[in-house]
């Protein structure tokens, strides 16, 4: 199939509203692709990637969308872009799940869509949840367990940041420890070391009884590790102290592990 044809064969929906309408029923996701005539690499996109029988059959199981920023300010503004081209991923009722800012090529967006679910029933459902009460920890804290385990990392530990917020997490002293340490573990993920070193460092302060303080000074060690020259010295100290403490613990053989690599 050349290129043209491919081209012809993608349907984009020129509204939200649209799209939305025929995922909903489908639990089908979405990709909202923000562009303007005068953006070079959304050009650059279109020729490259879009137009590509590979992306046409990758995005099948999507309901992809095209808006102009230039004509629709308001919504741009709504989704928080500010930046050309914007490549937002969401589910059926158009809540964003994971974005890309900037121009992407053919084969790391091929790889993105060919990796994401198809189905977002779970989303779907807990969305609806959210809509009727934004707070809603259970919904809250389902949503980013779901986006961690679909690999939407930072939209994960933004649904965990509110469940956290939440009354109800903090008279569950247990189950926050748990959103705490999903939230570290998802900076981890995304190589984020200075977040996730403050995180697994609160972590350490407000839970200093907690049966995974190895596990948290550990994953400190890791985070300090993803740093600079100063921030890997740490680390290395965070592993000798943990050797030396208690040598015989599961984290210090997996702190020796770690040692030659700094």
């Amino acid at each position: 199939m050349t290129g043209a044809r491919a081209e012809e064969a993608v349907h984009w929906y020129s509204t939200v509203e649209e799209a939305s309408a025929r995922a909903i029923p489908a639990n089908r996701p979405m990709i909202i692709d923000f562009w303007a005539a005068w953006c070079n690499p959304c050009k650059a996109m279109e020729q490259e990637v879009y137009s590509t029988a590979e992306f046409r059959q990758a995005a099948q199981k999507f309901l992809p969308v095209k808006i102009d920023y230039d004509r629709e300010i308001a919504l741009a503004h709504k989704y928080n872009v500010d930046a050309l081209p914007t490549i937002l991923f969401a589910d059926s009722y158009g809540k964003e799940l994971f974005r890309y800012q900037g121009y992407v090529g053919a084969a790391p967006l091929l790889a993105l869509v060919t990796a994401l679910p198809g189905d977002v029933t779970d989303f779907n459902r807990l969305n609806r949840i959210l809509a009727r009460d934004k707070n809603d920890f259970d919904a809250l804290d389902a949503m980013g367990k779901q986006l961690r385990e679909a690999g939407f990392f930072r939209a994960s530990s933004d649904y965990y940041a509110r469940a956290v917020r939440e009354p109800a997490a903090r008279s569950d002293p247990e189950r926050r420890e748990t959103i705490f340490n999903a939230i570290g573990m998802n900076f981890l993920e995304v190589k984020d070391g200075k977040l996730a070193a403050e995180l697994f460092e609160d972590c350490l302060r407000k839970f200093p009884n907690s049966p995974r303080k190895g596990e948290w000074t550990l994953n400190l060690a890791r985070a300090y590790a993803l740093g600079e020259k100063k921030d890997k010295q740490k680390a290395r100290k965070i592993l000798q102290t943990m050797i030396q403490t208690d040598p015989t613990a599961p984290e210090s053989e997996k702190a020796r592990e770690m040692l030659p690599s700094l």
